[in-house]
């Protein structure tokens, strides 16, 4: 790979500074506030519109998925903080768990093409898995966060503004889920948003931009791009390593190359792939386990840029992010041993 393809992984960068002057001019003029309060006097909860907002983010078919949910997340985060700090999180546990059920992602796909797999009969293999990760990330809003870490300003509900506000987010999803362009979505997103509110003061469409997320997650990117021109040559490796399939050893080295591939990596398409390989090597029967192994590796990578996303984006030290993240690794690796090996 050559350094122009490093450089073209970062037109990603444009997509991060769009949602951040949308978001930026939403907060400030309270665009998404009629909705929100709707949802909160209805429900009678400001955790619900969380749960609605991180869902939301969670399920969209989209590259840099992580990105639109921060944005989205951004709008009802208070200037507190210890609370903004807790939306990192929450960003990233809502957008991971797509992973293992969306039948558009390639961690779905490759497994299903590879094994000759049914969408259904992948649920029966991956559900332990998603099923503890659905519990934990439930867990963490409802026991981790309060009322008072969520603030919607109050004002009136009505259609026209949400139709104003709202739809055309809807819609610039929609066009991308189609274009896979988001240049042109949400360039067209932002623009309208400025043309809307009227924000044309260059200082201030500037001042909606985290610069330090850009240069940072500009940094990771380059870093995986690396990494991933290097994959295929340790993929020759594993496959050169001549060792017992059936014996304990031989598992754990290959727990520890898959895990180290795929810390390296940070990459679901590559986390996928080693787990597929690994397990044609060893037993299609030990997949669950290595799929489980490579997701904890690409998980906490340092090169996955959405855990620096949401560093930068919300503050969130990267020690509160791995105390969190180190937990859900563990179920996740206790649930697919238990389920493997005994």
């Amino acid at each position: 790979m050559n350094i122009l393809s490093h450089l073209n992984a970062l037109s990603y960068l444009w997509m991060i500074v769009f949602i951040m002057i949308v978001s930026g001019i939403a907060k400030e003029h309270n665009l998404f506030s009629p909705l929100f309060n709707y949802i909160k006097e209805t429900f009678k909860s400001n955790k619900f519109v969380l749960v609605i907002l991180s869902s939301i983010g969670g399920i969209l078919p989209i590259e840099g998925r992580v990105t639109l949910s921060a944005g989205l997340l951004d709008t009802i985060t208070p200037k507190n903080t210890e609370s903004r700090k807790k939306y990192g999180i929450i960003d990233y546990l809502s957008t991971h768990h797509y992973y293992m059920w969306s039948p558009l992602e390639k961690t779905v796909i490759l497994p299903m093409a590879v094994f000759g797999l049914t969408y259904f009969a992948w649920l029966k293999i991956i559900w332990p898995l998603l099923f503890v990760s659905l519990l934990f990330i439930s867990w963490y809003i409802y026991s981790q966060i309060k009322n008072e870490d969520i603030s919607i300003e109050k004002s009136e509900f009505k259609m026209s503004a949400v139709i104003r506000n709202i739809f055309p987010i809807i819609l610039s999803v929609s066009l991308y889920i189609q274009s896979n362009n988001f240049l042109l979505c949400f360039g067209l997103l932002a623009l309208y948003y400025m043309i809307i509110t009227q924000t044309w003061n260059y200082k201030k469409i500037l001042s909606y931009i985290n610069w330090e997320v850009i240069v940072t997650v500009g940094v990771v990117i380059i870093l995986g791009s690396v990494f991933k021109s290097y994959d295929k040559d340790f993929q020759l490796y594993i496959k050169e390593l001549g060792l017992d399939p059936s014996s304990a050893y031989t598992i754990l080295v290959f727990s520890l190359l898959g895990f180290i591939f795929s810390f390296l990596m940070g990459s679901s398409g590559k986390f996928v792939a080693m787990a597929i390989l690994i397990s044609q090597l060893l037993g299609n029967n030990y997949f669950l386990w290595f799929f489980a192994v490579d997701y904890v590796g690409y998980l906490i990578s340092p090169t996955h840029k959405c855990v620096m996303i949401g560093n930068r984006y919300f503050n969130t030290p990267l020690v509160e992010y791995y105390k969190v993240l180190l937990i859900w690794s563990f179920i996740l690796l206790l649930t697919a041993g238990i389920i493997t090996f005994i």
